[in-house]
């Protein structure tokens, strides 16, 4: 029997004393750097909302998708968002907390006059997508190909100069529509783009999620904490 409570106690104490690193991408107006170089958006409120009802430890940063996607499959005690739940990463990561719903489209260049009646429409076309970004699974789930229909990048910066420089090898480009008019403000080139098909990306819902292999008391406490922070 006290064998068994020094066990349990040494358990609470690695919870308690759990530090957590938080990553993400910028993705505007869910999470983006603001005027004072701080992370800010509703998604980055959320989640400081969630853990700061705890005593868990934790540090928050943005990176380009990849260095973040890459660092929560590396590290049991990190945590991103905001990720889509796809089909090919069900059993990658640990599912804590949905966040909110959000919508998507397929940009062209205004001066292209391009129109779309279908998905399939678009293999007829190059379209860039951040690396293991929503986008890309989204497309390669759908029958697109990297090496003929995407064009493979590793920040959203790319793509502004994308449009205005090599314009020629860039089709599409697929954006949240929130992020699109958050950005546009912001970022004249983008005033060349228009949504020339809607997708139906409403029904995968935003999520915070960590690595697989957090221990589940970690994890438990998490999803508590944000099941708390909604009501």
């Amino acid at each position: 029997m006290k064998l068994y409570l020094l066990i349990l106690c040494f358990a609470c104490i690695s919870v308690n004393a759990a530090e957590v690193t938080i990553v993400t991408e910028v993705f505007p107006d869910f999470q983006y750097i603001d005027s004072n170089g701080q992370l800010a958006g509703r998604s980055v409120d959320k989640v400081k909302k969630a853990l700061d009802t705890t005593d868990i430890k934790y540090s928050m940063s943005a990176n380009s998708w990849a260095v973040s996607y890459n660092a929560v499959l590396r590290d049991k005690h990190t945590c991103i968002f905001s990720i889509v739940k796809l089909p090919n990463r069900e059993d990658k990561f640990s599912w804590v907390a949905e966040l909110e719903s959000f919508d998507s489209a397929i940009y062209a260049l205004k001066s292209r006059n391009i129109r779309l009646n279908t998905l399939n429409d678009a293999k007829n076309y190059k379209t860039a997508v951040l690396r293991d970004n929503f986008s890309h699974h989204y497309l390669l789930e759908r029958g697109f190909s990297e090496t003929k229909n995407l064009l493979i990048i590793d920040s959203l910066d790319k793509i502004d100069k994308l449009i205005s420089t090599r314009h020629n090898i860039l089709d599409f480009v697929i954006l949240s529509n929130k992020q699109f008019n958050f950005r546009a403000k912001r970022e004249p080139k983008l005033k060349l783009l228009e949504p020339v098909l809607n997708l139906n990306t409403h029904q995968s819902p935003l999520y915070f999620a960590c690595n697989i292999n957090m221990e589940q008391s970690l994890q438990d406490k998490l999803s508590a904490a944000f099941d708390e922070a909604k009501k």
